[in-house]
């Protein structure tokens, strides 16, 4: 009467199967330093005999009853099941971490060009701006906004409410903005037409120039992006002045420099990109 082989049993001899043949085939890869002449009937060399031994020994170790029964067991497991038991991983893994061959071609990977613009993108609600709600939209962006401050600006205490068409900008301690506004020929819309930059305690009309190289050279280029842009809103251009909180201390995005090195002038040009604005020198 047979009886039948427990789980733990069948464990402990499957253990006992697996050391065994581990010890094995890591006794195999030493043959290869053997030197094939103790393959082929010759005399043997006194120096040869060690390596001759050891041969001998791997192959009585072949021989012994607990490698022959192991691999008999080894041999009826692949008969009952011999799913994935043929590819060769050691192989497979060598191949996936060759790298191509330099002279192979390469395939083509087209470069994703990041989306700059001058301005950012405005929101959905905004509605064209018009002279009739721009004193409140005033009133509103001063409260949304602690870094800055924007007014309509008169020449004189007499100049009348509806020829009002600049506004003034100013951070304090940094810079003050002369904005001028003119109406768009498509709508009612106020556009910007003319920007003008100075420091922030200088006494100065919006036509007049600053004294100071940098605030020249800040007037400079957003001449430049009110022409790239003719019909820029009054919303955009507040949005691209208080990216200049930072004047004088945001570096140059190319050089990584806060002063230029030619005319020791900060990064006056803000460029909207990847949803943040990026400071830039005029000749970076």
């Amino acid at each position: 009467m047979q009886t039948e082989e427990s789980p733990h049993t069948s464990l402990t001899a499957l253990q006992a199967h697996l050391h065994v043949l581990s010890d094995l085939y890591y006794r195999i890869p030493a043959l290869r330093h053997i030197p094939p002449v103790l393959l082929k009937p010759s005399p043997i060399s006194p120096t040869l005999r060690e390596e001759f031994h050891k041969l001998r020994d791997v192959g009585d170790i072949i021989r012994s009853h607990p490698i022959q029964e192991a691999l008999r067991v080894a041999r009826d497991s692949l008969n009952l099941d011999s799913s994935q038991l043929n590819s060769n991983p050691r192989r497979e893994n060598r191949k996936r971490r060759r790298l191509p061959s330099p002279d192979s071609p390469q395939p083509y990977v087209g470069i994703q060009r990041r989306s700059t613009s001058l301005f950012p993108p405005l929101e959905d609600d905004h509605d064209p701006l018009t002279k009739e709600a721009l004193a409140e939209y005033v009133c509103q962006w001063n409260q949304d906004h602690k870094i800055a401050k924007t007014h309509l600006w008169r020449r004189t205490r007499d100049q009348e409410d509806g020829q009002l068409t600049t506004l003034r900008f100013i951070i304090p301690d940094v810079l003050m903005v002369y904005v001028t506004l003119a109406l768009s020929t498509a709508n009612a819309a106020l556009v910007v037409e003319t920007v003008t930059a100075f420091a922030p305690r200088e006494k100065k009309f919006p036509h007049s120039q600053s004294d100071y190289i940098v605030y020249q050279t800040l007037s400079q280029q957003l001449a430049r992006m009110v022409q790239s842009y003719p019909s820029v809103s009054v919303q955009s251009m507040l949005g691209v002045l208080c990216a200049y909180k930072g004047l004088f201390v945001d570096r140059c995005t190319v050089c990584e420099r806060v002063l230029s090195t030619e005319g020791h002038i900060p990064p006056v040009v803000r460029i909207w990109r990847e949803g943040q604005w990026w400071a830039r020198h005029v000749g970076c």
